[in-house]
């Protein structure tokens, strides 16, 4: 399966929203970077298959995804990068917030070995709390 395939999968699946089938994507020593502070339950590195499960418990529970647009692709070997536009809102205080993201990707032996974000963490902390 090549580096597009398996991401494509990965981002069909965070659709979904069911993580017994979002984490077999990940190696088990993958991470996960996302930006922002301590006001994004999510932001911060997620390294190893235990954080990872975690993030798709912290995530999902803080944040209530309604839009998800995909833009663009730009696969180069083993790295993929994609970005687009979402909408969506915080669980805790209900307000929404529509942002831009990049979304780069490492791939190895047909698993997401690396999935490193940029979002823009200012529409996300202003929609806040999270927690």
């Amino acid at each position: 399966m090549s580096a597009r395939e398996v991401v494509k999968g990965f981002l069909d699946c965070l659709a979904s929203g069911d993580a017994a089938l979002i984490v077999p994507f990940f190696s088990d020593d993958a991470a996960i970077d996302m930006p922002g502070g301590d006001d994004l339950p999510w932001a911060g590195r997620w390294q190893g298959r235990a954080a990872i499960e975690d993030y798709f418990r912290v995530m999902p529970a803080a944040l209530a995804m309604h839009e998800h647009v995909i833009r663009t692709w730009v696969v180069d070997g083993d790295t993929v990068s994609v970005n687009g536009e979402e909408a969506g809102s915080s669980r805790v205080s209900g307000k929404h917030y529509r942002a831009k993201w990049c979304w780069v990707f490492t791939v190895r032996d047909g698993r997401i070995a690396l999935w490193d974000a940029y979002e823009d963490t200012q529409a996300l902390s202003a929609c806040g709390p999270w927690r």
